[in-house]
């Protein structure tokens, strides 16, 4: 049984996207962007001012168009992957301005962190792309502050990447330099966020953004949520109907711009603290709203996102490792397809930390692990083994042993695996400590991935004549 899910059967996937339908239909959902407007009265769509109504049929013919799967491409090939198959894809923080140093200081993020966490992406051995803003950089000025990330991703990676959505202008340039590295971009190369507005609307510059790449028919994650309470519903039935609404409005929109755009369908829930009025991260009703989104997911046949490796902590303590580990268990288990925030942030999304993403990636690593299946292969049941030795129990010194001794078991690069007496006597004992070890460790081993020179200099020269 889904402990989680145990009462989300057929029919209440079904009340859900009914109920959604009624709030479509009746209450409407707000686009505050003339051209989003003009695209829906083309398609015949009901609208009064910047509200838009939408009936049954126009959710159900654009959800027909959306892609189950897609194949995001690398810059490097190697690192390309599927989104919407078995797989579990991982991305690290997303939108934090401030870095937590291991004293616990807190500082405004600059560049240079932006790019040792490009360095940490390309070397981990847990996440699959990059964010488009892992860390918003405080020293260069906020307008062309995308074109800066997206050139340390472009240049220091060569995993697939995030284009920006904080305007029409940081879209556009992101497919300009994505068209750099690819040339013409027929094939998806660059994944976005969208996110709506709770309750029941879209900022201009979100949609200014997703039409942008619906044109150019690029992935776009389109993600709603509420704070419970706040902006939404205090009850989880209530924000789900309210989330998902938005949602499948700014789905539709980029089914009407450009049929087939790749979707990744987001939504998510978190309750407001009612004695403060704080917004809450990494409790258990956030970590149901995880689950409940690849049930919807695969209700609506799209490939789903959730949270990662949230906390309420401002230090790697016990309560960012058990609220890290209740998020990116349960999106894991629940069959979500991407994450974003799987390494590194701390205090409801408030802040990075290099040592938090380093003990991220070996819980990332541990996740990934975890959903492998079990391999049941002749060799694997070793019956002929089993056989030969008997009762005598002498396994380690067998070559069936020795060939898999290196492969068979997760070895974690920072937990503590040893007996008391050592661990009394080990320097580093904390696991930010450890943690910052390898940071050092990760950083001066950290080789920049091969570029075609030419390409690199247009994409630098872009970026300056942008700024100027």
């Amino acid at each position: 049984m889904n402990r989680v899910l145990f009462n989300f059967d057929r029919e209440v996937l079904d009340q859900i996207h009914n109920y959604s339908l009624e709030l479509l239909n009746e209450t409407g959902i707000r686009f505050p962007n003339r051209e989003a407007l003009e695209i829906f009265k083309r398609h015949g769509l009901k609208t009064d001012g910047k509200m838009v109504f939408f009936k049954q049929k126009d959710i159900e013919k654009s959800l027909e168009t959306v892609p189950k799967t897609f194949k995001l491409h690398a810059r490097n090939e190697d690192n390309s992957f599927v989104i919407g198959d078995d797989s579990y894809r991982m991305a690290p923080g997303y939108g934090p301005p401030f870095i937590i140093e291991k004293s616990g200081e807190m500082r405004h993020a600059v560049l240079d962190d932006t790019k040792k966490f490009c360095k940490l992406v390309q070397t981990s051995k847990a996440l699959d792309f990059n964010s488009s803003i892992v860390a918003q950089p405080n020293d260069v000025p906020a307008e062309t502050a995308h074109l800066d990330m997206l050139l340390s991703t472009m240049l220091l990676t060569d995993k697939p990447l995030m284009g920006s959505t904080s305007s029409k202008s940081c879209a556009r340039d992101s497919l300009e330099m994505a068209e750099m590295v690819w040339g013409k971009i027929d094939k998806p190369v660059m994944i976005n966020l969208v996110d709506s507005l709770s309750p029941l609307q879209y900022a201009q510059e979100m949609v200014d953004a997703l039409l942008v790449y619906a044109k150019a028919k690029q992935p776009l994650i389109i993600h709603s949520s509420c704070s419970l309470g706040t902006s939404g519903p205090i009850t989880i039935a209530g924000s789900l109907v309210l989330s998902n609404a938005c949602t499948l409005a700014g789905i539709c929109l980029t089914q009407l711009v450009n049929p087939g755009t790749p979707i990744v369908y987001g939504l998510g829930g978190s309750p407001t603290d009612m004695r403060t009025g704080g917004y809450i991260n990494a409790s258990p009703e956030d970590a149901k709203h995880t689950a409940i989104v690849a049930a919807l997911g695969r209700y609506y046949h799209i490939p789903c996102r959730s949270q990662g490796a949230l906390t309420e902590s401002f230090g790697l303590d016990y309560q960012a490792g058990m609220e890290s580990s209740m998020m990116l268990t349960t999106a894991a288990l629940s069959g979500v397809h991407v994450s974003l925030h799987a390494c590194g942030t701390y205090g409801s999304m408030l802040a990075m930390s290099f040592e938090k993403f380093l003990a991220d990636e070996d819980l990332c690593r541990v996740i990934k692990t975890l959903m492998k299946p079990v391999e049941l292969s002749e060799d694997a049941f070793a019956m002929d083994l089993i056989k030969k030795l008997g009762t005598s129990g002498a396994y380690l010194l067998e070559s069936h042993t020795a060939k898999r001794c290196r492969s068979e078991f997760f070895i974690p690069d920072l937990n503590i695996r040893t007996i008391h007496s050592k661990w009394l006597k080990m320097e580093h004992r904390q696991m930010d400590q450890r943690a910052s070890q390898l940071l050092e460790k990760r950083l001066s081993a950290y080789e920049k991935p091969d570029i075609d020179p030419s390409i690199e200099k247009d994409l630098i020269r872009y970026v300056e004549n942008k700024k100027q």
